[in-house]
């Protein structure tokens, strides 16, 4: 059993709800946890946990994390939730679109999607088998050229939609009905099909993965550089096919299509075993406190890790001071 703090780097006079949408949804889940293991607590003496919920606005490097006085004070209770696509794990923590090389069990994880703004239409529909087309796909195709290649493929069962350039704006800048189109037309593209291409993006990581999952639906994922999640039972209801092997996509679905009901059924079971609302919290907990038993030492390795960072990554590490400056007003070392 644990104390866990969950709070958002962003100042709490801020109100722009995007900038606090994962500490509240975290939040949410543990007043629905199912588990009772784990408990919310305000006073960080009291916690085990620290827990920044981020949304990739903390700066690449989680500078915003790292200047906050929990951090300063709390080192080695404090870590990241983030949902963000291009940070990089300078602070221990859950990330959604974590590499493979950056995954260490003393110090990484990878975590999954949260965003303040989800689609109401992605619910369950169980999978009849009837379902009009082999697999879909709605995207942008300039995030990453592996997406160019399944566009590229033309076939008539196989549903593609580019969404460049405007699905941004329409998702959360349109007008309600056209948003509400939009969420809905991209819902039924999933439904429709016996299998959900999960391509990656700009992140190694998709949330596409995970909405397919909560919908029933069997998952393709495609993306070479991807830790998957611990734990979580992927051979049951996703196939992981090599961004060389786009080609032959077709014919790798078709060789499990009559497979494709029994994965979406367990791709929701996974959905509600890992990552529904009611076991959010504690799975992350868990994660934290499994990162906690596989520390040999902290303090030295801490610093390894911010320092290996950003050697490496010289000009996003500026770039991300003078993003933080223009959004903040301030510089975060």
């Amino acid at each position: 059993m644990a104390n866990a703090i969950v709070i958002s780097s962003a100042d709490t006079a801020e109100l722009h709800p995007w900038k606090h949408a994962t500490t509240f949804l975290l939040r949410h889940s543990a007043e629905l946890d199912t588990f009772h293991e784990h408990n919310l607590v305000e006073d960080p003496e009291e916690a085990d946990i620290i827990l920044f919920g981020e949304m990739g606005e903390c700066g690449a490097f989680a500078e915003r994390v790292r200047a906050h006085p929990f951090y300063s004070r709390f080192p080695e209770k404090c870590f990241i939730f983030d949902s963000g696509d291009t940070i990089f794990p300078v602070v221990p923590g859950i990330y959604a679109s974590l590499t493979e090389e950056s995954y260490r069990p003393d110090h990484t994880r990878t975590g999954f999607y949260l965003y303040l703004i989800e689609n109401a239409f992605i619910t369950h529909r169980p999978m009849t088998g009837q379902e009009k087309r082999l697999a879909s796909f709605v995207g942008s195709s300039v995030t990453h050229p592996v997406r160019n290649k399944i566009f590229a493929l033309n076939r008539e069962d196989v549903f593609m939609k580019d969404t460049s350039g405007h699905s941004t704006r329409m998702a959360y800048h349109g007008e309600p009905a056209e948003r509400a189109q939009f969420w809905s037309e991209y819902a039924d593209s999933i439904a429709d099909a016996k299998f959900s291409l999960c391509p990656r993006g700009r992140g190694p990581g998709s949330i596409r993965l995970f909405e397919s999952m909560k919908m029933g639906r069997a998952c393709v994922i495609i993306s070479d550089a991807w830790h998957a999640n611990d734990g979580v039972d992927w051979d049951s209801f996703s196939i992981r096919v090599p961004e060389s092997d786009i080609s032959h996509l077709p014919e790798i679905l078709e060789q499990n299509v009559d497979r494709a009901v029994e994965m979406g059924a367990r791709a929701r079971e996974e959905w509600e075993t890992w990552f529904s609302e009611k076991v959010r919290f504690h799975r992350v907990v868990d994660l934290c406190l499994d990162i906690c038993r596989a520390r040999a030492g902290f303090g030295l390795r801490r610093r390894y890790y911010h320092l290996r960072h950003i050697a490496l990554n010289p000009r996003r590490y500026i770039s991300s001071k003078k993003d933080l400056y223009r959004n903040n007003g301030r510089i975060y070392w």
